[in-house]
């Protein structure tokens, strides 16, 4: 049989989560030859030598020099090295669930209804965040299977919410016809390429689909810092892709903190059969990722006419956003 899909995983010092997706893998009833392309990021964890001991039959381990990361261009790079017809693309800490996952997540792009699909994104509350996984784990059971093209003219007349929501894109887990992709292109930016490539997918009389049936554990502990950066480049390109503002003034930071906070403890304290302390721990813990969250959003949408006149802390903020971004553009981030 030839080669039908090439599966693309991203690796960088990833001993201790990439093995659950390598088993996982192995573990599907998938009818379709595949190669495996680990598009490894200069690991020195011992992750090379365990991805080139993985018993698939057609793989390959190719080297990411450090500093030449990005999650656009280095998928990119596996495209042009790979001989499948469809791409499929996973970061390393993903678990699929379940034996039909790779199926289902092909299932729109074989059966010709999109020219791209991604998974489902869950929260295991078992062993992750359960306050996560109460509020965010049924998500996708409102959202179109399919997005259809869309013209220029009706992207200018749609709400920068809409334009956003139809755009959703996840490569974390995807599918992607290979063609296509080479032809369009993930944009060139360290971070979203997934939401921008699905806008230039609709925009370009191209489907995008959801596979419903293809879930998917990914979750990580997220520091302070690293939040507000991921959030920060996340607003800054959602502005002059989408008009979305998430956030536009300090006030409104703290508003929105507040109203979420409450809200998470809530459903801790009421809604989960959990242990006490453990309420306690993830109610923290969400307080500091949503401070840093909303932090980040707004340091986003700051620019020159943010910091005139008196605003020392808008000042501040800005020069830490050019900061991040300079950093983000050098090293791009490698987890999402």
């Amino acid at each position: 049989m030839d080669i039908m899909f090439s599966i693309v995983i991203l690796t960088k010092d990833s001993m201790g989560v990439v093995q659950n997706l390598i088993t996982a893998l192995l573990d599907q009833e998938f009818p379709y030859q595949y190669e495996v392309i680990f598009m490894d990021n200069s690991s020195k964890d011992g992750t090379v030598n365990y991805l080139k001991s993985t018993p698939f039959k057609h793989k390959k381990v190719i080297h990411v020099p450090e500093g030449e990361f990005s999650h656009s261009g280095t998928r990119m790079r596996a495209s042009q090295e790979a001989v499948g017809a469809y791409m499929m693309f996973f970061t390393d800490d993903i678990i699929p669930i379940g034996k039909h996952f790779l199926t289902e997540l092909a299932k729109p792009v074989l059966e010709n209804k999109a020219t791209a699909a991604y998974g489902v994104c869950q929260v295991n509350p078992e062993t992750h965040d359960p306050i996560d996984a109460y509020i965010h784990n049924n998500w996708w059971e409102d959202r179109y299977e399919v997005v259809e093209p869309i013209s220029r003219f009706c992207w200018d007349h749609f709400t920068p919410e809409l334009r956003r929501r139809l755009c959703n894109f996840d490569n974390c887990s995807s599918c992607i016809t290979r063609e296509v992709l080479l032809n369009v292109k993930f944009p060139a930016v360290p971070y979203g390429e997934d939401m921008l490539f699905a806008k230039k997918l609709i925009l370009n009389n191209q489907r995008v689909a959801i596979s419903k049936g293809a879930k998917f554990y990914h979750w990580h502990k997220v520091s302070f810092s690293y939040l507000m950066k991921r959030m920060c480049i996340d607003q800054h390109l959602s502005i002059p892709e989408f008009e979305i503002y998430y956030i536009r003034r300090k006030l409104g930071v703290i508003k929105a903190i507040v109203k979420r906070t409450l809200h998470r403890t809530f459903v801790a304290l009421f809604k989960l059969k959990i242990p006490i302390h453990k309420k306690f721990y993830w109610i923290f813990y969400n307080i500091k990722t949503l401070t840093a969250d909303f932090i980040g959003k707004y340091m986003g949408v700051l620019d020159e006419n943010s910091v005139k006149g008196f605003s020392p802390i808008n000042k501040r903020l800005l020069r830490r956003k050019q900061e991040f971004l300079d950093e983000i553009y050098n090293k791009s981030i490698k987890r999402y």
